[in-house]
Parts: C-alpha cells; structure tokens; sequence
C-alpha cells in the first residue's frame, strides 16, 4: 500500500537561536515527510543557491553534514533527477532526539547566493513511530549500512542472543568497555574465516558507528569499511560480520550485529531496467528461511500492487535472484533527453527503495529496507516514426512518438523549406501536439499529396508516387540543444491489377497459369527457377506453352530444368518448381511456388553432396525377395524403410562398399543392391552361395569434384556424365532480388 504520513510534521522557525540568525521560510520550497525509519525532507531545485548545504543540532552542538559524517551518522543527501535536494535521515541518527515513540530532529538548511550571502532555514522535523520495531532491522542506504536488533537483559536468552560467563564484579556497565568480535575472511584459507576482537572505541575509529538506545543496540558504517569483505556470486553482496558483546546485570551478553547489502546497479534487460540482488542473504539467515513480505516504492512511496502492475514494475524469483524490473520510462522516473553525436538519446533514473521481511530460526522477524537510486545513461532512443498515410484520403499522416516534457518539436523542413509552426496551418500543413497517459507527448503532421512541397513521379499505366521528404527539428532544455530527425514517406495510388501465378500437379509434371492482369504483360518478363523463359529453354527441357486471351499456361514435364528435388521416399518422388513474373524497372515479383509428391517404384538420385538415395523394387521377382533382406556391398548397409515390395538407400560415394573408378575426366561411383537373407553362415545353402537378386547402381561426377543433381532409372545406370533429359543433371536456384545473382539452394537432401 502507498504509504501515508499520519504522523506529525512541523516547520518550526525558532524565534532565538545561538548559531545564527534564522531566515523566514519560503512558503512551497522546503517538503518533509515521515516514514517507517527516517525522515525524508526535500527543497526545491528552484530555491537552492550556488552553494548550500545542511547542519544538524542536538542541544548545543551543530554539525555539518558531510560525507564521511553522513554516512558513519546515519544520513543520505542527493540531488534527484527533478534536481531537488534530498535528504533522508535514518530515526536512530546522531544528534536524533529519540523518545521512543516519537522522534525529533533539528535541521538547518544553509544557502548562499550570488554575491557570497549566507541565509539560514531551521526545520524541525518531529515524527511518530508508525509501525513497531522488529527484533531486527537492516537499512541498506545509498551511503551506509544500518543494522539494529532488540536489546535483551538476562534472565531471557532470546533470539540471536546467547548469556557466557558472569563478568568481574565491578565492571562499568557504559559502552566503553563493551567489545566487539569481527569475523573476516582468512587470506590463505579458501571459505576459512578469522576472528578480530576490538574494543567499541577502536571500532568507531575503523568508522564503526555502534551505539545503544534504550531498547536497541545499533551498529552502521559506511560502504568499503575496513574488516568489510564482499561476497560475489550471481550479485555482490557487501557483508560486515560483527559480534558485539555486552554486559547487562553482571551478566556478559552477545549480539550477532552482521549486516549485508547488494552493491549491484542496475542495468538494460531489453526494454526493462533491471535490478538484481540476492534473495538468500547467507550471512543473515538462519534456516529456515520464510518470507513474509516483500514491497516496492519510489521516491518515498510504497506502491501497491495494482500501481506497480498499471505501471509495470514486478518482482520476480529468478533461482535466487530477486529481480526487479522497471519499463524503461515507467512513471515514477524521470527522462532526461540528449543529442550525442546527431543520434538522439536518453537518461532514465528512478529512486527506488524496496522492503523486505522475513523469518528464521534466530529472528521471529527481521525487517531489510535497500535504498537505491537507479539510473541508466545515454541510451539510444530511436524515434518511434509511424506512417498513418490512408492514401484514399489524399494527404499523408505521420507521427512521431514519443517524447518527455524536456523536449519540443519548433518547426519542420519539407523539401528544404522551412516551415515554422505558428505559420504551418497557413500553407494547409496541419501540425498538432498529443498527450500520453506517462506524460509523454506524440506529434501529428498531416500535408495533402497535392501540396506544392510533396514530389510527385509519372510511373506509367496510371501509377504514380508521392514523397514526402522531411526533416523534424527538436529543442531540448534546459541545454537548448537541437535534434534532427529527417524522415521520407512514399505513397502510391494505383488501379493495376497485378499479375497472378497459379499452378497444380499433373500426371506428368506442372501445370503453371499466369493472368496478365490489366497491365502490360511485355512489362514482365517470367522466370521457370533462375532461367528466363524463352523458346530455346522450351525446347530444351520440352517445356508446353500456350498464350490465351486473359493468361499464359506453360506445362512442365517433371524431369525438366527448373525442377528442384526435394525428397525420395516411400510415397514418391517430392519436387518443388518456382515460377516468378519480374518487373525490372519497378523491382516488383510475383512468385509460386508449387509442390509435388510423384509416386515411384524405382529411381536413382546422384546428389551433389556426395550421397546416392535409391528405391529399388522387388516386386515380379523370382524366387521372391523380401525388401527387408536387401543390403548393398556391405552387407551392414540397409534399407532406411520398406514396405511390402521397396527398399529405400541412403549412402555417401566413400561408404558402405562403393568402388570409384576414373574414367578420363569424370569419376564413376559403382555399388549394387543384393538379397543377403539373415542365414547363419553355417546353414546357408550351398545351392546359394551367392545372392540371385543384384540391381547395379552408378553415379557420376566431374574429376575436378563440381558434383551436379542426376536422377537414373537403377535399371540404366549411367557410363558417363548424363546429356539427355531423361538422365538429366538437375539443379534449381531460387529466384533473388537481383534476377542476375541468384543463389543456388540445395538440392534433394541424403
């Protein structure tokens, strides 16, 4: 849930004050607010000097808030993405007047103009304690890392919490002579850990904040503190393991005070910013291990699940991982726009802080709250250009999408013409600025075709094109620097019936239609493969044409050039032919492509890779030979699939027996197929000695090793390299966008 402030808040401008002279408040400048552990107070970008800075006072003494101070004392400053000034003060602070429910702190905000002018604000912030404290509490701040836990006293021996031997009599009960027991790793011993014990004085010196209220004890350092070790897995973890131990009634106490953080930054994940950090804190955790509960906020706010679903934020369990991602852009953030290097790019930053609660075997509850400021830097945004043009509306409507408040469009130069907005709509330019829902903004520009600036070209048989060219100019502030994003958009009115292709298997091949259409059919010239179809190509692969009044039809015969053979199996022989119809002045294409399965009973393929594919048929054989006793030379070669009469190969020319032979300039491949019935040696008939069922099988390939497609009958192998269409070499190449570099496809595969 978002999280209300129900506490009180005061701005107190203190009517005496030893340190300075108070300044009057600016009404709408300064914003405090009360949280769960601090109190977060902001001051306007607007209001702050060249110079500024915060102090805090506690009684009599005042101090500065700076860096090293800040984040051993418990305080965070930044300047946001808005450019406000934050500040984030944890409850158990330095100089925090702590009255167990409620706490106060006094702040000065310290401002120096132009002329060297220092003016001070003071601003007392008192806030109630809305939710108890648990046993254990953890705050993983931008600068430091807080751990508390609930003070025991004897007898009670609770949770985290073990009683040693009774101390000396006499020993003084302040924190001066409490001790502290750190565990580190050891240098050369791989998982082995060291113990370094210190007095509470030396671990303030180490820039150990440790302290006691009157419920709880309380341990916070800064990031990169020695006896600080890191643990690195899937994400980095900053771990300090301290034993802090304490007397109470004479009676010697320990505390576990470890605390861990991620130190992991976000990062792009796609078109999310993701964040990740371990979801099993080791060094914090004593299984087992059940969450209770986990939250998202931003800049200050809890957000509730169905804000963070509208938004698009979600958590999510990734083996151990809590990932946390966040739409580039989401609401919440901040964009800030850039031009580097003429491209156009963005800056995304979101002040995240995330809650999470849990229970185990030491803690009945242990609450983790992790500040951290997002950012993601100088991404590329590409324009989002979307052409609306309806081109029976008669004008062109484009968009461009999508833009922060940091940056305006302020005018649009079509055909190197300037057009100014205020002027736009005078020269029948209509130009408009469209809200979003995340505070975005979308620009229309709508221009007739028949605009004196929009281009037009005479295509020919009443087609003509009309282009707009234009260059989109943008100012960013507060740089003032300026964008460009040229963009062209084309649109054709047209009443052509365009040229249609329709084919069908027959018994003997393919059979192709092409409709001319209503435009010239000299315009288009046809393509059977990658061959253009002419009369010499006709007669060589006995090609069928006819021209009719509306189209064309051409008959293919199945082992014609331009056939591609995609496959041999048991249901036939699978072919494919592509018949395209191309406009070279245009670079228009209609193609089909038409599939075919042709049963066969036998064939031989010689493939160009290197592998024969045979069906042969045993059917009308004498004495019977049964498909499944079939092998070739070696007898370990058999069938890939039969069925009652065929047996189907598949082998390379380098295996299962085969025997090359050269031949002058070409290489002949020979095998065979045989009837090896599975006889034991020992009981194979001596009338049989031999198989009776042989079909001889042959391929052949050039010498120089430039292997081509040939398609045999196994009853006539091929002597020599196939010439005749029946025993043809086929290759098929598909058609390219550039009819004269066509790329060869493969084949039928082995």
């Amino acid at each position: 849930m978002d999280v209300k402030c129900v506490g009180l808040l005061w701005f107190v401008l203190l009517a005496f004050c030893p340190f300075s002279v108070p300044d009057s408040i600016p009404i709408g400048m300064f914003k405090a607010e009360c949280h769960d552990r601090h109190f977060r107070l902001s001051v306007s970008a607007n209001f702050l000097g060249q110079k500024f800075r915060f102090d805090v006072q506690g009684g009599s003494e005042i101090h500065e808030i700076s860096d090293q101070w800040a984040a051993e004392c418990g305080y965070t400053f930044t300047l946001d993405s808005w450019g406000d000034l934050q500040l984030r003060a944890s409850y158990l602070a330095c100089l925090v007047e702590n009255k167990d429910s409620e706490f106060q702190l006094l702040v000065w905000f310290v401002n120096k103009d132009s002329n060297g002018e220092e003016k001070s604000y003071p601003l007392l912030l008192t806030c109630p304690l809305q939710i108890p404290w648990s046993p254990r509490e953890f705050v993983c701040e931008e600068n430091y890392m807080e751990v508390s836990v609930l003070k025991r006293v004897p007898p009670d021996d609770h949770m985290g919490m073990g009683s040693e031997t009774r101390s000396p009599v006499g020993l003084d009960e302040g924190l001066t002579e409490w001790r502290v027991v750190f565990r580190i790793p050891a240098l050369h011993q791989e998982g082995g850990m060291k113990e370094e014990t210190v007095p509470v004085r030396m671990a303030h010196l180490l820039g150990y904040h440790i302290n006691t209220t009157d419920t709880r004890i309380l341990m916070r350092c800064p990031y990169g503190s020695k006896l600080a070790y890191t643990l690195q897995d899937e994400t980095e973890l900053e771990v300090v393991s301290p034993t802090i131990l304490y007397k109470v009634k004479w009676t010697l106490l320990t505390v576990d005070m470890s605390v861990a953080c991620s130190k992991n930054q976000a990062q792009m994940d796609g078109s999310n910013v993701l964040w990740s950090l371990p979801r099993d804190l080791l060094p914090l955790v004593h299984p087992p291990f059940i969450e209770k509960g986990l939250k998202l906020g931003v800049r200050g706010r809890y957000l509730s699940e169905c804000v963070a679903h509208q938004r698009g934020y979600m958590i999510h369990d990734n083996n151990g991982t809590l990932e946390v991602r966040i739409p580039f852009g989401a609401e919440g953030g901040f964009i800030k726009s850039h031009v580097i290097d003429g491209r156009y790019s963005q800056s995304y930053f979101v002040d995240l802080f995330l809650l999470r609660e849990w229970e185990d075997a030491a803690w009945s509850l242990t609450r983790q709250q992790t500040f951290r400021a997002l950012s993601i830097r100088h991404l590329p945004r590409p324009i989002t250009f979307i052409n609306r043009t309806v081109t029976s509306q008669g004008e062109f409507s484009v968009s461009l999408c999508c833009f922060p408040p940091d940056i305006s469009l302020v005018n649009v130069s079509v055909a190197d013409q300037l057009l100014v907005w205020e002027e736009m709509e005078k020269s029948g330019v209509r130009l408009s600025q469209n809200p979003m829902l995340n505070n975005s903004y979308t620009y229309l520009l709508r221009i007739p075709f028949e605009h004196p600036l929009i281009s037009q070209k005479y295509l020919g048989d009443r087609f003509r094109r009309y282009t707009f060219s234009g260059v989109f100019s943008f100012i960013l502030f507060p740089d003032e620097d300026v964008y460009n994003h040229p963009a062209t958009v084309e649109a054709e009115l047209q009443d052509v019936v365009l040229p249609k292709l329709e084919g069908e298997c027959t018994k003997h091949g393919v059979h192709v239609l092409a409709y001319y259409g209503n435009i010239d059919s000299s315009e288009w010239s046809m393509y059977v493969g990658d061959m253009g179809l002419n009369w010499d190509l006709v007669e060589l692969g006995g090609f069928s044409l006819e021209a009719h009044e509306r189209y064309l039809s051409l008959e293919v015969p199945l082992y014609a050039p331009g056939m591609a053979y995609e496959g041999l199996g048991l249901q036939g022989l699978l072919v494919s032919l592509t018949v395209s119809l191309v406009h070279f002045e245009v670079a228009e294409e209609q193609t089909h492509l038409q599939r075919c399965v042709f049963p066969v009973n036998e064939l031989l393929v010689c493939l160009p890779n290197g592998r024969m594919v045979v069906m042969v048929d045993t059917a009308g054989v004498s004495p019977q030979v049964n498909p499944n006793h079939t092998s070739l030379l070696d007898p370990a070669c058999r069938p890939l699939v039969t069925d009652q009469s065929r047996a189907l190969f598949s082998f390379s020319i380098n295996s299962c027996g085969t025997v090359a032979k050269n031949d002058g300039n070409q290489i002949i491949y020979r095998n065979e197929v045989r009837n090896m019935p599975p006889f034991p040696p020992n009981l194979r008939p001596l009338s049989q000695p031999q198989p009776h069922y042989r079909v001889p099988l042959a391929c052949v390939h050039p010498e120089n090793g430039d292997h081509t497609l040939s398609i045999y009958l196994p009853s006539h192998p091929p002597t020599s390299l196939p010439i005749t269409p029946t025993h043809k070499t086929a290759s098929y190449i598909k058609p390219h966008e550039d009819k004269d570099e066509r790329s060869q496809s493969l084949p039928v595969g082995g």
